[in-house]
């Protein structure tokens, strides 16, 4: 079987290099351009949620419909229930079976009522859309020192005060 020895495995190990280093840079206007894209997108929310409260109402108008339902839902109810009769005392034995239930009915429906005003109240209530500001990371800031840098205008200097009048002054001591 002839064979030859095996030889030991020889490395090789390739010169180190340098290592290589990389920077993005993203301009300013890129940012900029994202915050008048999230107002675009904000404002466009804005217009359809004012089209879905022309087509199906305001939350404050779909929560007064609801309220509406509701006591018309209760006094359906409370109207439904059978009236006494004197002559179901004397086959039963009980004066008026529904008279719990009519009762409960009645507080039901006089709250029902009371929620559907407060409804009414504020039906006029249209939420505010939300719209924000251009974020602080879009706005054109240049570090001092840098070409182009205009440094910030000072506050205006609060209105000076009106001096006190001594309302004493024209009087004239006579001794």
């Amino acid at each position: 079987m002839g064979g030859s020895t095996p030889s030991a495995p020889t490395v090789v190990m390739p010169a180190p290099t340098a290592p290589t280093l990389y920077q993005s840079v993203v301009p300013l206007e890129s940012y900029q351009d994202v915050a008048e894209a999230m107002q675009r997108a904000e404002k466009e929310t804005a217009k359809i949620q004012a089209q879905r409260y022309r087509e199906v109402g305001t939350p404050a108008e779909i929560g007064a419909r609801q309220s509406g339902r509701r006591a018309t839902e209760a006094a359906s109810y409370l109207a439904s229930l059978p009236t006494p009769d004197k002559y179901l005392q004397q086959v039963t034995g009980v004066a008026d079976p529904f008279a719990a239930a009519r009762s409960e009915s009645s507080k039901y429906l006089s709250e029902a009522q009371k929620q559907y005003a407060n409804a009414l109240s504020r039906i006029d209530e249209v939420p505010e859309p939300t719209i924000s500001e251009t974020p602080s990371w879009a706005k054109r800031t240049i570090p001092e020192g840098m070409p182009g840098y205009v440094p910030p205008e000072p506050p205006p200097a609060p209105p000076e005060k009106p001096k006190p009048v001594n309302p004493f002054a024209n009087i004239v001591n006579k001794a």
